[in-house]
């Protein structure tokens, strides 16, 4: 097996351990179905977008600074769910991008009843530097960076960016 399958296998264990509630919404499973970067989905995304996270905290934590492992993953899932029913919700993209990191916290407020304020902080600020607010702490920078990284592969990568039956099967 490849060192990515493998690393993907690992993290995808993390993801389903730490945010299979999440996972298993009515929310998420919109997310599942909704178009976006044009080759995947809302929760295509957030679950690649974990994965990024976990393969960053793992580096991190590499170098001796500790992570919240486990609080990457849930924001993750979380960061996104705010665009649900962006057509009708938002005029254009660029104010999608704006107020749905706004939208994601009010959606993550309800599906993590005891969400910690930095939690929410790191979702609202998840879209910096178009959003007013900065990531103030290790997990809202590494979902910041995850991010963007998995929206280039999102947008650039030529392959469908499927992932369920990992975490979902």
């Amino acid at each position: 097996m490849k060192r990515k399958e493998l690393r993907n296998r690992r993290n995808d264990v993390l993801i389903k351990r730490y945010g299979e509630d999440i996972l298993r919404s009515e929310e998420f499973g919109v997310a599942l179905s909704q178009k976006h970067h044009h080759r995947s989905s809302v929760g295509d995304h957030s679950i690649l977008t974990a994965r990024a996270g976990l393969t960053m905290c793992n580096l991190i934590n590499k170098a001796g600074i500790s992570v919240d492992t486990r609080k990457v993953v849930r924001i993750s899932l979380l960061h996104d769910l705010g665009m649900l029913g962006r057509e009708d919700r938002y005029r254009n993209n660029l104010e999608c991008g704006r107020l749905h990191p706004k939208n994601s916290a009010i959606t993550a407020r309800k599906l993590w009843s005891d969400i910690d304020p930095e939690s929410v902080d790191a979702i609202r600020s998840h879209m910096w530097p178009l959003s007013a607010s900065k990531p103030s702490s290790k997990e809202a920078v590494i979902l910041c960076l995850a991010d963007k990284v998995t929206a280039l592969g999102d947008c650039f990568n030529p392959k469908n960016r499927k992932v369920l039956s990992p975490i979902l099967g």
